[in-house]
């Protein structure tokens, strides 16, 4: 296995990913592709709906480079067991918005969207010594709104996320709000409700049919040769997003 060079984004199949370790049904169905996976378990600092939320936990910066939320001590140790160098958050992640976002960003090739005052330091540190632009909005649910299609396109349903994109001429394909599940709340991000298991190929969390958006989806996804694959016949669900982290 391999470290995945660019956060999101892996070139051929992916063999290791991380992912909330409270959904065994999607888990199962992700073995089948011959991925191992590091289940994220519940926060206690973090609410309920998204307490094992990969996307709130752990924030990949690329290669063996991972920043883990403060005090998630077996996590960290998980990743290490697997080579990562993973660094705690200088941040105490809370219940509170948006105290509990500071590892929560969507990471574009040579940018990141991101709440910049929710952001964690160790993060905005990278950017500044790599050369990867802070593009800021508003939401500090980036990672979980957002789909990172490929280094200059985005798939999102948070229009503040769409203008700030494009205004950075990223490719960004505005759906509707909507439509995927996070029990406790009253919906769920379809960033969340994903993740690539190849560099071609990215799975969701149930039938992505179902979405009203799928064939603007299928389009815009099309034209870049990426294939949707529902891994459930299931209601979609954000599931805290399918974090790859290695591939084959």
């Amino acid at each position: 296995m391999n470290f995945i060079k660019t956060p999101n984004l892996p070139q051929s199949d992916v063999a290791l990913i991380a992912i909330s370790g409270t959904y065994p049904k999607i888990i199962d169905v992700l073995k089948t592709f011959a991925i191992e996976t590091i289940e994220v378990e519940p926060c206690r600092n973090l609410s309920k709906p998204v307490s094992s939320h990969a996307d709130m936990l752990c924030h990949h910066i690329g290669k063996n480079h991972i920043i883990v939320a403060k005090g998630e001590g077996d996590l960290k140790a998980k990743l290490e067991s697997y080579g990562f160098d993973a660094v705690s958050s200088n941040k105490c992640i809370s219940k509170l918005y948006p105290y509990d976002v500071p590892l929560n960003a969507a990471r574009v090739g040579n940018y990141l969207i991101a709440n910049q005052a929710a952001l964690d330091n160790t993060i905005i540190d990278y950017c500044e010594e790599n050369g990867i632009e802070i593009v800021h909005v508003k939401q500090g649910y980036t990672k979980c709104s957002t789909i990172v299609v490929d280094e200059h396109s985005i798939i999102t349903a948070d229009q503040s996320i769409e203008k700030a994109a494009k205004a950075a001429r990223i490719d960004t394909l505005l759906i509707e709000q909507g439509y995927i599940t996070l029990p406790g709340c009253d919906y769920g991000f379809i960033g969340g409700a994903c993740g690539f298991i190849s560099k071609y190929k990215i799975a969701f969390t149930g039938n992505i049919h179902s979405h009203p958006s799928y064939a603007k989806m299928k389009n815009f996804l099309g034209r870049k040769g990426i294939q949707m694959i529902s891994l459930t016949d299931d209601d979609l669900i954000d599931i805290g997003g399918i974090i790859p982290l290695k591939e084959t």
